[in-house]
């Protein structure tokens, strides 16, 4: 029997479930602690498989298996623990779905948290203008509220200001008291960032990680995603995830214990040795709420208090959390997911959307009801090339890395940040292209993670509003931060002719391009010194060297 049929087995009768409430749980809110769920221990759930949701985009197999995977064995054990559970799946909507079943079960105003994804909120919308009768609960698994935001930046709208997140940070250190120590930061300052940037030669082997055994309904999952979309960017194969409220555990408290004593100093580092470092790579699990970012924080913040974890380990990694998670999360909805800034007329709208490969099935059904945000204040609109979709480029950082994201559906933020962003944003690809290919890539990527973190920090397309610069570098950044360049057939120290890397004449060329925009930064006034020291024919050849990569990478050449 399938778990499907099992659980539909498990149906109440009219009677039963019209005599108790019953609250929506979203597949990224799969916690009894948080939401109604945490005062009623009577309320049944509801938890819905969305095939809508599944065909929007062609997602990596990994990210929709451990999504389902974890719905599925949440359900089993919301029933362990006594819940009445109604498990739908369906081609239909959210929103669909539930209607029918508060009509065919005869139920008053289905309770739900606040959804995280404004896509999810939106469909609710449509399904609550349809007759659908919900009640909507704060969402208690964020450690920020409005008020935090408004406190920090004061209220009216996104248009001509500036979020930085230190100032949020600052505020959400100060009034939740975490890592503060008589009223003043740990250690006398608010961030240890300088201490996070090292280069990882080796110094420390990371332990080997602990494994979790795929049982029936994992397996049963593997097989129907795999009939259903044969071809992604990403399978199912050597999936290796926690998919139970235990298994989380399990791997949050490795990750406690034996990763994060050694994460501060190689935090911004990138290794083919050790793809993966001392990161705990569990944000896709915090963000489908299997661990909840309060708990994981005061669990850091009792290592280091017992000497267990170095201050600058246990700052770094709270930042992350307290930080730039609660951060990207009030950006995206104080913007209407980047919606109400100036919008621009993206020549890729008019291709078949999400047409990114022709080496890509693709599922996707074109009519969207709700357009994506344009952002692109550099106005860049060049299509991304079919090397973020595993064609080789040559280029040794491009190709591991997507290498990389295609076995796992993950990689560290250094490498998404100077590896795939820095390259589009240096060749001038769409970033609105780069957040789909994010959001269909990374396990962890939802709408109010990737939108920001891609349309803001990586790539500028917001003009400011979230970083006081473009985040770009030469080859000398990536020489000096990982291991890739001495494998490369492309040297770092060249910038010029055959066999030099690109990554050097890309960054001059992107600041010559963006001269009028960029060249009045205080943060940039130094590299636009250099670059005009530059003559006229340095310029010209770089240039030259500049275009003829973006051309290869367009081609789907390999860059030489």
């Amino acid at each position: 029997m399938s778990f499907l049929e099992a659980m539909r087995q498990r149906y109440p009768t009219v009677g039963e479930a019209r005599d108790r409430s019953w609250v929506f749980v979203p597949y990224d809110r799969l916690n009894d602690r948080i939401g109604p769920l945490a005062t009623d221990s009577n309320a049944g759930i509801i938890l819905v498989e969305s095939h809508a949701k599944g065909r929007a985009r062609p997602y990596h197999h990994k990210k929709v298996l451990l999504v389902l995977s974890n719905m599925r064995h949440f359900a089993l054990e919301q029933i362990e623990r006594g819940r009445s559970v109604l498990y739908l799946n369906s081609p239909e909507s959210y929103g669909e779905q539930l209607r029918a079943a508060q009509q065919r079960f005869q139920l008053g105003s289905i309770l739900y948290t606040r959804p995280a994804e404004r896509e999810l909120r939106k469909d609710l919308e449509r399904g609550c203008a349809a007759g659908l009768q919900l009640e909507e609960h704060e969402d208690t698994a964020w450690l920020s509220k409005p008020d935090d935001w408004q406190a920090a930046f004061g209220k009216g709208t996104s248009r001509g200001r500036q979020f930085l997140m230190e100032r949020f940070y600052r505020h959400m250190r100060q009034t939740s008291g975490i890592l503060m120590e008589a009223g003043k930061f740990a250690g006398g300052k608010l961030s240890f960032d300088e201490q996070n940037r090292e280069p990882y030669r080796g110094q420390i082997t990371p332990p080997p990680r602990p494994s979790f055994e795929l049982d029936a309904i994992t397996l049963e999952l593997m097989e129907m995603i795999q009939a259903v979309n044969p071809v992604a960017f990403g399978s199912v194969d050597g999936f290796d995830l926690p998919v139970t409220e235990v298994d989380a555990k399990t791997a949050w408290r490795f990750a406690l214990d034996r990763l994060l004593p050694f994460f501060g100093p190689w935090e911004d580092a990138m290794s083919t040795q050790e793809p993966m470092l001392f990161h705990s790579a569990l944000s896709a699990l915090m963000n489908v709420s299997r661990l909840l970012p309060r708990e994981v924080v005061a669990d850091v913040e009792a290592a280091y208090h017992r000497g267990k974890i170095p201050l600058a380990s246990a700052e770094g990694f709270i930042r992350q959390i307290l930080g730039w998670r609660e951060f990207m999360r009030h950006i995206h909805e104080t913007t209407d997911g980047f919606r109400l800034l100036p919008q621009s007329p993206d020549p890729l709208s008019n291709r078949d959307a999400h047409a990114y490969s022709a080496t890509i099935v693709q599922t996707i059904d074109p009519a969207t009801p709700d357009r994506p945000a344009t952002p692109s204040a550099l106005k860049a609109h060049l299509p991304l090339p079919a090397a973020y979709w595993g064609e080789r480029s040559g280029m040794f950082c491009l190709d591991t890395v997507v290498a990389q994201v295609r076995q796992q559906g993950w990689s560290h933020h250094i490498t998404r940040l100077m590896v795939l962003s820095n390259l589009a944003v240096l060749c001038g690809f769409s970033p609105r292209e780069l957040t789909d290919w994010f959001w269909v890539a990374y396990i962890d990527a939802y709408d109010w993670v990737v939108e920001p973190n891609v349309l803001g920090m990586a790539t500028f397309a917001d003009g400011g509003l979230t970083a006081t610069k473009p985040y770009v570098s030469g080859a000398a950044y990536i020489n000096r931060m990982s291991d890739y360049c001495g494998k490369c057939a492309l040297d770092p120290r060249k910038s010029l002719g055959p066999g030099s890397c690109p990554y050097t004449a890309l960054y001059w060329t992107f600041l010559e391009r963006n001269a009028e925009l960029l060249q009045s930064n205080q943060r940039l006034r130094m590299p636009y010194v250099a670059l005009r020291k530059k003559t006229a024919t340095e310029r010209k050849a770089l240039r030259e060297r500049a275009e003829a990569a973006v051309a290869q990478l367009g081609r789907g050449e390999t860059v030489t």
